[in-house]
């Protein structure tokens, strides 16, 4: 989470880096107790972690990585989710490192699979240290619809980056209409 989004919305999530990880991890793992719900079959990739799951493939000639979504649905016909538990900035933004997003986006160009942008909204839950799970704050997109579709762009973002906090992280925010609904993504599939 980049700073100027800290002070925006005026919480001090991005002080320290293992209690984000923790939160992190349990609204991971709140999206795969969903999933399992409806029959669906998973792996969560990062849970665990300290460092991204990749993957890995050859592309002319040579090895290429590839970091993986938090989530990968195997059930037909397959769908990967980069999961957050946030609230929309005051502009009504939702925002992703950049570098992180042209990974996904990456991602999903060489599986051709729906590679989703999954927030679990923390501001219809009551705020983020709330833990009650409802799939109706949660909202999903494809990294592909948001390709270019960008609000603002932040160039001198801080963020964690491999675990440390470094600056000058570029941001890329998008307006929350371009989410839907979590419920309603997975009825389509």
């Amino acid at each position: 989470m980049d700073e100027s989004y800290c002070q925006q919305t005026g919480t001090d999530h991005c002080v320290n880096n293992g209690a984000d990880r923790s939160i992190g991890e349990y609204w991971e793992r709140e999206f795969c107790k969903m999933a399992a719900a409806r029959q669906m079959v998973f792996t969560p990739m990062q849970i665990g972690r300290s460092k991204s799951a990749q993957a890995f493939g050859l592309a002319m000639g040579a090895w290429k990585t590839y970091t993986l979504p938090d989530v990968t649905i195997w059930t037909w016909p397959g769908q990967h989710h980069e999961i957050k538990h946030k609230s929309p900035t005051r502009n009504g933004w939702f925002g992703l490192e950049a570098y992180r997003f042209r990974a996904l986006l990456s991602f999903a160009v060489i599986t051709g699979q729906d590679v989703m942008y999954t927030i679990h909204n923390h501001a219809l839950n009551g705020g983020r240290e709330n833990t009650d799970n409802q799939i109706a704050h949660w909202f999903t997109a494809p990294v592909q619809l948001l390709d270019g579709t960008w609000e603002h762009r932040q160039t001198n973002g801080t963020s964690w980056v491999n675990g440390t906090k470094q600056t000058g992280i570029e941001i890329l925010y998008w307006a929350r209409k371009l989410w839907t609904p979590l419920a309603e993504y997975w009825k389509s599939q």
